[in-house]
């Protein structure tokens, strides 16, 4: 099969188990994002940050948050921070001891990360930011961590710059089934236009001779006719992926990779 990038344009961490929670939504937004830039122009991510919690002290607001990125990025090539919360535009100090700041690896994390000293309401709250690249990189999964209330947490990923592309070997699975599925036909008849055929002429009586028969009846019959009915039924599957597990071997420096079994 043939390989191709992947990574994650949105991650929730509302919706992570666990007893504490730091409930936000960040969204990749493709709109103003230019993640394949033409000659001459920079490249932009651009994510959208939603708070998704309840306004309850069960969880926490937002403090900071830090974005990955790849660890061969110099800082004069990070460009054009913008930051928007609740549709009011921040002011931006980049560098050390600012409210961006550019961190490179240390021996906690193992990687480069963006730190966003900004603050977010867990009820509603929407921050917008951007920030350009001056130089194309791989577009690839960067891991998200979230601070509130003196705490973390981390482990998901969304798109972002990668130093290389982060491939993988598509596989598929095959999975037979029978299935089987209860029909139930139910007959209906429409009548058609009634038509009244006159049979020979009227006779006239003279005089108030009683008319025969049920005052306001009805004549009845029946009729029958048989029907067979096709139906037709088309059977299919949906699928649903779950949660990747890892079982990680011995890394080498050497190339391990090339005509592995």
């Amino acid at each position: 099969m043939a390989n191709q990038v992947i990574c994650n344009t949105e991650i929730n961490y509302g919706e992570l188990p666990g007893d504490f929670v730091i409930p936000f939504k960040f969204t990749l937004d493709t709109v103003n994002s230019v993640l394949n830039p033409g000659p001459g122009v920079n490249q932009k991510f651009c994510y959208i940050i939603t708070g998704v919690g309840e306004d309850t002290s069960a969880s926490p607001d937002l403090s900071h948050f830090i974005l990955g990125i790849c660890d061969t990025i110099p800082e004069n090539q990070i460009t054009n921070i913008t930051v928007i919360i609740n549709g009011v535009n921040q002011p931006i100090s980049f560098g050390e001891g600012g409210n961006v700041q550019l961190i490179y690896p240390d021996p906690p994390t193992g990687y480069s990360r963006l730190k966003f000293d900004f603050g977010l309401n867990k009820d509603g709250g929407i921050m917008l930011i951007c920030y350009e690249l001056t130089n194309k990189y791989p577009v690839g999964p960067n891991l998200v961590c979230l601070a509130g209330e003196s705490e973390s947490v981390t482990g998901l990923s969304i798109c972002g710059p990668v130093c290389a592309e982060a491939q993988v070997c598509e596989a598929v699975g095959y999975q037979p089934a029978t299935l089987c599925v209860p029909v139930t036909v139910t007959p209906f008849a429409i009548p058609g236009k009634t038509v009244t055929y006159c049979c020979g002429s009227p006779i006239v009586t003279p005089g108030t001779t009683p008319c025969e028969g049920v005052e306001n009846g009805s004549c009845y019959f029946t009729l029958t006719q048989r029907i067979c009915v096709a139906v037709p039924v088309s059977f299919g599957a949906n699928t649903t992926i779950g949660s990747v597990c890892v079982d990680c071997d011995e890394a080498s420096s050497e190339d391990i990779c090339t005509d592995c079994t």
